[in-house]
């Protein structure tokens, strides 16, 4: 049985519950075994088998392009592979992950075949069954190189399993040296819920989201007739469910029947069918037959405006663009990809791109040039063999993203031409676009569930692109295909556009993502009876908080890139909810032909405001969804933003917990190694994506000190835990120990912020061993001055002019030094043509291995109000230290603050000014001039 089906095992035997399971029903729960052998698809190549959902463990970067892990078929056995180098010598893990939905009860087992043939000896396997943020590890032991089978109990738990990895632990790892891991035949035996078949009418059974998906379309005057099988006793009872969730119809049985009247909204139904013992649920598509169009019913007005820059964009791909080069695709090698991937690139987008924009120009102008040349280059196109690089089925994907990106630009192509595409062509291209993009990324994202977490960009082009052509086509039995992306698609979109403003991979995936998602939004209105919008709204406040300089831009990850271009916000900003929203987006427009479809889609809806709308009232805010605190003094270009990251992983994501970012002025002063180009850049892996890229702290020198946190479905993750935010001042505090494999007892960072400065950052940190802590800074301009004594170093403009002051105290002795850093990629092509120097990092280290340490930094703009670094006080205390000027004080109590229930956190913080106050986890309250005060019998938080 392929992976992610759950098998019933008729000897398994009845087990007794004793405890109940959140959201779901006891009484329907039986003996069920979930099985993965990735054995290939039907019809795929025998050389290709199936990742069957599994995913990286620890987890990788950007789960999208990981190429470290593939299926594999040789002699018969079909397996995973994980084949992966470490970036440093000694201890490194190599596993798998998969999202799991079951129960274990007493009796429930784990059983896995695994080879590892480098093994010198034994090799300890951990096997992690994450309930949420609890993890439970059974640890067995691989013998010698072959293969061998592992046989491990799993403990009963009322919770659910939500995550399942198996992990090598290799010990004596050797920098750069290939490991391989090879898994198949991974059995977990537990509890699932009991299913009603469904004969008809034929449907899709999607495993992972136990629901069928009717194979074809209903339309008003036809009947909905329903069979259903269960070997459970007693009634089954059914129910019908309109898109707007009310019930239509109900009936007792396993027989449904309903006639859709002409009254009966358009859009995804739902059918639920119960009996004591069992439950179902089947999805189905009721559509009109005069469906008003899959994007609009009636072509949008484009402005003389953005004609021009279609037509300017038409020019620079007619000469690029070359039609025929699409039969190239399937000569090109299964073995390599990179060294190619841009001319790939090239070919699956020129052309479509090209027919897209001609007939955007036709049916604005009727042009007759632009008509022949879309219809001639959709009649190339749908004869390419193949749209998807070799490479990709090879290493068992069925599709890539840039084959979702020519899907929507095909659609919206066929879109605007309407009945100018000829019949005969309609259906050609209905045919390619069916086995080229509709049915592969089905099986891939939806049969198979791939990128199981929901959080890639991958999803919402690939699947988005699918889903386009799955709606506009006129098969009846392409609507099962369509709900089952639409339902993988949804479910990206709820994970990753937070409900906080945010995105939860950063903003430049957000805005290519953003670019498909738009389009499925508006046909999930038109077609299938659901909005997105609610998710969608508000997805720009993080882009407005952490802009800095007017086109600045502070985010984490492998984000890269400014606020500007806005052009993907165009479908939001046209419901003309938000005048917020409309001024960011025209602010923010890019002249330019990025994200065209957008822009001639929904510009001409957008009310566009003749003054700007006015800030937020608040300057700053906390993003707990994303893990990212923003903190500004103001909304001019000048102002000062700090942010800093505590949070949950979702893709693209790097070893950054904790750090910081200081922009003032307009310039970015205190920043990252920053992005790299993760397919070429040899420092990605080793430096970039590490710890030591980041503003953190480092335990013992050790680069790769963090490990990537736990997601939204397993796993344990930093996160603010006390956030007071003021208009004058802010104080926020993070727990960030989890990150650090167990080395800490408890690791807290404070962040003080007042308004004209300063920011103070508090690491307190303790262990049970000794070990060297080192803070890291990343500078964005040259280093004016370095005190290696007095631990401090100043930021300079492009003229030489100091600007900023970083200072450092500890109540540990420490020492600084000053660095450089790898040599980033971008940085040999500026190399051609000027002078460039490789980027500067500054560390702040313990003299020697301590058991507990806080250490502060200041960070000081050199305005001429607070330019004197002699002002400040620093006083080290039995109980904690104190830092102050003569406007601001800060007083730590550097020890655990005891109360009945326990111990609370790494002590109490108060920072005070000559008009406020805030207080974190603390028993008294004074006030700077040593004036007011307030006691408490217990720790508060106030301000």
């Amino acid at each position: 049985m392929r992976g992610g089906r759950i098998a019933l095992l008729a000897a398994y035997g009845a087990m007794i519950l004793a405890c109940s399971v959140p959201a779901l029903a006891w009484d329907r729960l039986g003996p069920f075994e979930y099985r993965s052998h990735f054995e290939p698809n039907p019809g795929a190549s025998p050389q290709s088998g199936s990742r069957d959902g599994w995913e990286s463990y620890p987890l990788a970067e950007d789960a999208g392009y990981d190429p470290t892990i593939n299926p594999e078929t040789e002699g018969g056995r079909s397996s995973i592979v994980r084949e992966m180098a470490p970036t440093q010598d000694g201890d490194f893990q190599l596993g798998f992950i998969r999202r799991m939905h079951m129960v274990t009860v007493e009796g429930s087992s784990f059983s896995v075949r695994l080879c590892y043939p480098s093994a010198n000896g034994d090799t300890p396997i951990v096997v992690s069954v994450f309930r949420g943020v609890r993890e439970e590890r059974i640890r067995g032991v691989l013998h010698g190189r072959g293969w061998e089978e592992i046989r491990l109990p799993v403990q009963g738990s009322a919770e659910l399993v939500s995550a399942l990895a198996v992990t090598a632990d290799v010990t004596g790892a050797v920098r750069g040296r290939v490991e391989r891991l090879l898994m198949t035949d991974v059995r977990l035996k537990g509890l699932g819920v009991r299913r009603i078949e469904m004969d008809a009418p034929d449907s899709l059974w999607d495993a992972t989201r136990e629901f069928y998906y009717v194979r074809r379309a209903f339309y008003p005057g036809e009947d909905l007739v329903a069979r259903m099988r269960s070997q459970g006793r007693g009634d089954a009872a059914w129910e019908l469910l309109s898109p707007e969730g009310a019930r239509v119809a109900q009936g007792k049985g396993y027989g449904v029947r309903y006639h859709f009247a002409m009254t009966d909204a358009p859009g995804l139904w739902t059918l639920h069918l119960s009996d004591p013992e069992a439950t179902t649920t089947a999805m189905l598509l009721v559509r009109r037959r005069d469906s008003g169009g899959l994007l609009f019913a009636k072509a949008p007005t484009i402005s003389d405006e953005l004609l021009l820059i279609v037509r300017k964009r038409q020019e620079q791909l007619r000469a690029i663009t070359h039609v025929e080069t699409g039969m190239n695709i399937e000569q090109m090698d299964s073995h390599w990809l990179l060294a190619g991937l841009s001319s790939y690139f090239a070919i699956v987008s020129n052309s479509a791109e090209l027919a897209m924009l001609d007939a955007v120009d036709f049916r604005t102008t009727g042009s007759r040039k632009s008509l022949e040349e879309s219809q001639s280059l959709l009649e190339g196109i749908a004869k390419w063999p193949e749209w998807t690089h070799p490479w990709f089925p090879a290493h068992g994907y069925h599709s890539y993203y840039p084959v979702g990106l020519m899907t929507k630009d095909v659609v919206v192509a066929e879109q605007f031409l309407g009945d100018a595409c000829p019949p005969e062509l309609g259906r050609r291209l209905a045919a390619s676009l069916m086995e080229r993009s509709v049915k592969p990324v089905y099986e891939e994202y939806v049969l198979e569930d791939r990128l199981q977490f929901n959080t890639s960009n991958w999803i919402g082009n690939t699947v988005g692109g699918a889903l386009l052509a799955a709606l506009q086509s006129e098969d009846p039995d392409a609507a099962g295909y369509a709900i089952g992306l639409y339902v993988k698609d949804r479910d990206h979109i709820s994970s990753t556009y937070t409900k906080d403003g945010s995105y939860g991979e950063g903003v430049s995936y957000e805005k290519f993502d953003l670019g498909m998602t738009s389009l499925v939004a508006e046909v999930a209105r038109r077609v299938l009876g659901d909005s997105l919008d609610e998710r969608l709204a508000g997805s720009e406040i993080y882009m407005q908080y952490a802009s800095y300089g007017g086109e600045g831009f502070l985010d984490y990850g492998d984000s890269h890139g400014e606020v500007a271009p806005s052009n993907v916000f165009a479908y939001m900003a046209s419901h003309n909810r938000s005048d917020s929203l409309s001024d960011f987006y025209f602010r923010h427009l890019g002249a330019g032909d990025t994200e065209l479809v957008s822009r001639i889609l929904w510009e001409s809806k957008i009310d566009r405001r003749e003054t700007h709308s006015a800030p937020p009232v608040d300057t700053s805010r906390l993003f707990a969804a994303r893990g990212i605190v923003v903190l500004r003094d103001g909304w001019g270009p000048a102002a000062t933003v700090v942010t800093m990251r505590a949070g949950a992983n979702y893709n693209h994501n790097h070893a950054d917990q904790g750090s910081i970012f200081f922009a003032h002025g307009g310039t970015l002063w205190l920043g990252e190694a920053g992005y790299a180009d993760y397919y070429k850049d040899p420092s990605y892996p080793t430096y970039n994506i590490q710890a030591i890229g980041h503003n953190t702290l480092l335990v013992d020198d050790d680069e790769a000190s963090q490990s990537l946190p736990g997601n939204s479905v397993f796993g344990v993750a930093p996160r603010f835990e006390r956030c007071l935010i003021g208009a004058a001042a802010s104080l926020v505090q993070a727990d960030l120990t989890s990150v650090y494999r167990g080395k800490l007892k408890a690791y807290t960072r404070t962040l003080f912020f007042r308004e004209g400065g300063p920011l103070v950052v508090i690491d307190q940190v303790r262990s049970d061993a000794s070990h060297r802590f080192t803070q890291v800074w990343h500078p964005k301009t040259s280093i004016n001055e370095f005190d290696e004594g007095a631990h401090v170093f100043q930021l300079a403009d492009g003229a030489g002019h100091a600007k900023v002051d970083v200072q450092s105290f500890s109540t540990a002795p420490i020492h600084s030094r000053k660095g450089v850093s790898p040599m980033p990629l971008a940085l040999y092509e500026r190399a051609e043509r000027e002078m460039v120097d490789r980027p500067l990092e500054v560390r702040v280290s313990t003299a020697t291995p301590q058991k507990q340490a806080s250490i502060v930094t200041l960070v000081r703009p050199l305005d001429e109000s607070n330019h004197r670094r002699s002002d400040v006080e620093w006083k080290q205390m039995a109980d904690g230290f104190l830092i102050k000027t003569s406007e601001w004080a800060v007083r730590v109590e550097d020890h655990p603050v005891s109360r009945a229930s326990g111990t609370l956190g790494q002590g109490s913080i108060l920072a005070s000014w000559t008009d406020g106050a805030l207080l974190l986890n603390g028993y008294e309250y004074e006030s700077v001039g040593g004036g007011e005060a307030i006691t408490f019998d217990h720790p508060v938080d106030m301000q």
